[in-house]
């Protein structure tokens, strides 16, 4: 009975408070959580951003917390109404970040190097995957997107090159399960991305971990009435520039003075299809139309909850017939009766579109002749002429149609068991299937009479993992806490491939096997592998100022022969918060925190092929009518084992001014040790390649974030975040200390740098037949004096005064070089230009490269806008290289070559007389450092300006909030690289900067409309 009137007592003493939580442009904020400090009082705002708390008196303090906000703090007094308004969370200190394996901790506790995205940044870039999501906003994480491509991607590289050969892509966990790629995710889904970066971070993921983690978490429901959000926007993409091709009558004057049989002229001057004037860029690149449409729905109530999202992209981009259509889908369903946890997550994706050949269009723009017709005499597209195809006849008719889906299914199950111990067990399983049909129809090829041909490409990929892991946190007494995980898991990949190729179709409009000849090189390949692992992580705090954190990780692989199956990976790291102790007092009302971190961590990689170790056996031919088989050309290899990354990771975390301004210095050192490698083999062992532990490479960087709040009031506000990434990567030893030339034109040798270009430095072009003169030690003489046809000089100088001593003559093949030929530099100065010569002539990879990224706000008005660069990197142009080989009576050269090119004594060129074509070594195709070009560049690379209507004038649709917005992306580019863009992705790691004729990208404006009921 006495407690009974205590409580009523303390009841009636208690007051109701009533308020509404908006954001800084006056958004009602749903889902809010309002407690009194330091009780277990709590309640969550409504959809309108309402809410009611009893609280026990006027000295109580209530908290409003919410994801990617600043929490707020108010003191009750007299107040029974308080509004409150949130602010973004920035630089939130207290923000949570997610580490793995059920393992949270607040930002300030951190001991890694660990970047952060919030939903609000990837809302602001309007990104259609997870590559345009991220691109500028991590340091150290050089991402490249295919902007132009509609059925392209990017790629994603955290500090440098880990591996020569063997996966350089992250490794990603999408709430809690893992994946090779996360293209099917929807950003509008994702809640959060975390980017695991040093060896610390990423050890607890292990074997495939080497390259650095991106956690992303997506959204979940929140209990309260259903919210339904929905947007749509549409934007007209145009190809950024055009470039200068050669015209009809530049190219009759090409050729007449190349002296081509018909010397230029025209064969007919009344036939219309050899008097043409084409630019073929007009006539293949057109206006596209990107359209996106998505809508989620979530909600709950006590004890289950549920997030579903839908988005639908049709992209129709710059080249006729190149399109792309996405549809993705995503459910997560938590149900939490009590201490027990179930979270189901469903995700779906499906995707179709047809990707351009475009060797055959985008090489053609410039190399086929301008003054041939696209169409025939009789109105229908023509196919061949002069050996080179029709650029438009080939995109329009041409398929490379893609049918890819794929379906993911997750389900976690987490129990309670005490206050400090949680276990949780996670079954994954995903199907990816990628139908690829390709079909060059007859009237493409030369004569329009030839066999169609094509074929189907099919590829099944199935994945299932299975853990376990046992959560334990605890905190004895007030200042010591300990946290701890061990986990088991073992997962599954097989990978079933049919690539069937045809021709002879029966009809071009039934591109099934069925219906064609199957050509005996169709081959069907299928392999599987499988891991295991077992590892665990300590950790401990004292006061959150002492922060101490271990992992040790066994993995297995069965990549690898029986004796090296499994590898043992140790990491450790601290953190030391200095700005908690007595001796920086002075700086109280400065600095609100720093701290410094320093960590070390091992992690290993097997991204190899799934039998390396194994020589295998061919099957598919016959010896006469009988089936046989023959020995694979890879020589197996059982004594390969784990490459070994060690990163050594210091760094310091700054915040100043009430979290205005914060400042993250990092420095690395990144070494990889047994290198995985593809090695040739003598050909006398009748195998081609061995798969061998090679050596070791090394990234060693700087990276600098800080992000700011120059200015905040009332109506006002501007947020700054940007990084900039400095790193070296270099090889530090090879196998038999041997050095090899990769893709002809990259040089790998110890000591040197990655991506180093090993070409013919081109010096320019002789101006006189007696331009060719040098000194014994090298020097160039300038001859003086020089006679009408540059044959004869009256003498020379060198620095400018009278040279009489000995001179030497540069040769090609013997033969001396004349006027008009191209000037080499003679590295070894044996008089003979060859390939001894070859120098390192530049770096594929920039120097650093960075993102800055400001989102403005006044009232209801907000503009984003993002800038990113790098700079110092280089870029082979092979398209131009290949267009002034002069080796084709039929393809134009540049415009700059055909209209400067040396011609007569005395002229002043950089290239040289083409009538001569490549017969005196003028041309080097494939490692001519005349076509190295700067691939420095700055760009801005997006901008959103917004308006949000007032709530009260939203309501009156029926809206908690509507906004309008209108966008662009690739905006403006400055850069002195040549041709389309220096930015394209790179398969080969040890080979970038090599521009093939990539898919152009597109600059985008756009309006779109958010929706939220």
């Amino acid at each position: 009975m006495l407690l009974l009137l205590i409580n009523i007592a303390a009841f009636a003493q208690s007051i109701k408070i009533t308020g509404v939580v908006k954001d800084n442009k006056g958004a009602t904020l749903p889902g809010v959580s309002v407690k009194v400090k330091g009780t277990t009082i709590g309640s969550l705002t409504d959809i309108d951003g309402k809410y009611s708390i009893n609280a026990p008196n006027s000295q109580a303090v209530l908290v409003f917390s919410y994801i990617s906000y600043v929490s707020k703090e108010v003191t009750v007094g007299n107040n029974k109404t308080i509004d409150v308004t949130l602010l973004d969370a920035t630089t939130d200190l207290n923000e949570v970040v997610v580490t793995g394996f059920g393992e949270t901790v607040k930002k300030s506790d951190l001991t890694g190097a660990v970047g952060t995205v919030s939903a609000k940044q990837i809302e602001q870039r309007q990104p259609v995957n997870i590559f345009e999501a991220l691109q500028g906003q991590v340091a150290g994480a050089l991402v490249v997107t295919d902007n132009g491509d509609p059925n392209g991607t990017g790629t994603i590289q955290i500090r440098g090159i880990s591996s020569i050969n063997s996966g350089n892509g992250p490794l990603y966990i999408i709430d809690g399960v893992t994946s090779d790629n996360a293209n099917f995710v929807n950003p509008a889904d994702i809640a959060s991305i975390e980017v695991l970066k040093d060896g610390a971070s990423t050890s607890i993921y292990g074997a495939r971990g080497a390259n650095g983690v991106i956690l992303i978490t997506t959204k979940r429901g929140k209990e309260g009435k259903p919210q339904v959000n929905g947007n749509y926007y549409i934007n007209f993409g145009n190809l950024a520039h055009l470039l200068p091709t050669v015209s009809s009558k530049q190219l009759r004057y090409y050729r007449a003075y190349r002296g081509d049989s018909n010397n230029g002229g025209n064969v007919d001057s009344m036939n219309h299809y050899l008097n043409a004037d084409n630019d073929y860029q007009q006539l293949l690149f057109k206006q596209g139309v990107k359209q996106v449409a998505g809508v989620s729905i979530s909600g709950g109530s006590k004890g289950l909850t549920y997030y579903t999202g839908v988005n639908y992209t049709d992209d129709k981009s710059i080249i006729i017939n190149s399109y792309g259509k996405k549809l993705q889908t995503k459910i997560n369903v938590d149900y939490q009766p009590g201490n027990f946890r179930i979270f189901n997550s469903l995700t779906f994706a499906y995707q179709t579109g047809n990707t351009v050949p475009l060797f055959n269009t985008l090489r053609q723009l410039f190399e086929r002749n301008p003054w041939t017709s696209i169409f025939k005499p009789d109105g229908t597209y023509a196919g061949y002429i002069e050996s080179k195809r029709n650029p438009v006849a080939q995109a329009l008719f041409s398929t490379n149609a893609d049918k890819n889906y794929t379906a993911q299914y997750s389900t976690q199950a987490s129990y309670q068991i005490s206050k400090d111990f949680k276990a949780t067990i996670l079954f994954n399983a995903q199907l990816d299937n990628f139908n690829n049909t390709q079909l060059n129809p007859s009237s493409l090829t030369s004569g329009g009479t030839g066999l169609s041909t094509g074929g189907n490409d099919l590829e099944n990929k199935f994945y299932w993992e299975t853990q376990g892991y046992l959560n334990y946190n605890h905190t004895f007494g007030k200042d010591h806490a300990v946290s701890a995980v061990a986990v088991v898991s073992m997962d599954r990949q097989r990978n079933d491939e049919y690539n069937i190729k045809l021709n002879n179709y029966l009809s071009e409009a039934i591109l099934n096997p069925s219906a064609a000849t199957i050509l005996t090189t169709s081959t069907f390949p299928a392999t599987a592998h499988t891991d295991q692992s077992v590892f665990t992580r300590l950790g401990y705090s004292y006061k959150s100022r002492y922060i101490a954190q271990g992992t040790y990780r066994r993995d297995g692989s069965s990549r690898f022969g029986v004796n090296n199956v499994f590898g043992n990976f140790f990491s450790g790291s601290v953190a030391w918060r200095f700005s908690d102790e007595k001796f920086m007092n002075f700086s109280k009302s400065w600095l609100d925190d720093a701290k410094f971190r320093a960590s070390i961590g091992q992690t290993g990689n097997d991204q190899i092929g799934d039998y390396n170790s194994y020589t295998l056996m061919n099957f598919g031919d016959s010896y006469g009518d009988v089936p046989a088989a023959y020995i694979n050309t890879t020589l197996g290899n059982s004594t390969i084992k784990w490459e070994n990354v060690v990163t050594k990771n210091l760094g310091m975390d700054l915040t100043f001014f009430k979290g205005r301004l914060t400042i993250t210095p990092e420095y690395y050192i990144k070494t990889t040790t047994g290198l995985l490698y593809t090695k040739d083999l003598p050909q006398e062992t009748g195998e081609k390649v061995v798969t061998v532990n090679l050596g070791s490479i090394q990234n060693k960087g700087w990276e600098f974030t800080v992000s700011g709040t120059p200015i905040q009031t009332k109506n006002v506000r501007w947020n700054m975040i940007g990084n900039i990434s400095f790193q070296r990567g270099k090889i530090l030893s090879l196998a038999d200390h041997t050095s090899f030339i990769s893709g002809n034109k990259w040089l790998i040798e110890e000591g040197g740098k990655i991506g180093n270009f090993y070409l013919n430095k081109n010096l320019g072009v002789y101006q006189y037949d007696v331009s060719n003169a040098y000194t014994p030690d090298n020097q160039r003489l300038t001859p003086v004096g020089v006679s009408n046809n540059g044959t004869t000089a009256a003498g020379y100088t060198l620095n400018g005064q009278p040279y009489t001593g000995t001179i030497k003559q540069k040769t090609y093949n013997g033969v001396v070089l004349q006027g008009g030929d191209t000037e080499w530099l003679d590295a070894n100065n044996d008089g003979q230009i060859d390939d001894a010569d070859k120098v390192i002539a530049g770096n594929g990879l920039p120097n650093y490269f960075f993102g800055i990224t400001n989102n403005i706000s006044y009232k209801q008005f907000n503009l984003s806008f993002l800038f990113n660069g790098q700079i110092g990197n280089m870029v082979y142009n092979t398209t131009a290289n290949a267009q002034n080989a002069f080796t084709s009576t039929y393809s134009p050269p540049t415009v700059d070559a055909v209209l400067t090119s040396w011609q007569n004594e005395g002229d002043i060129s950089k290239y040289p007389l083409f009538t001569r074509k490549d017969t005196r070594g003028s041309i080097r195709t494939g490692y001519n450092s005349l076509y190295l070009e700067d691939g420095s560049f700055i760009r801005l690379s997006s901008a959103r300006f917004t308006y949000t209507l007032d709530s009260k004038y939203a309501q009156k649709i029926k809206a908690r909030n509507a906004s309008v917005y209108v966008y662009g992306s690739n905006i403006f580019t400055w850069t002195n690289y040549s041709w389309f863009d220096p930015e394209f992705t790179n398969s080969n790691p040890i080979q970038p900067g090599e521009d093939t004729g990539r898919y152009p990208k597109r600059r985008e404006f756009g309006v779109g409309i958010t929706l939220n009921f």
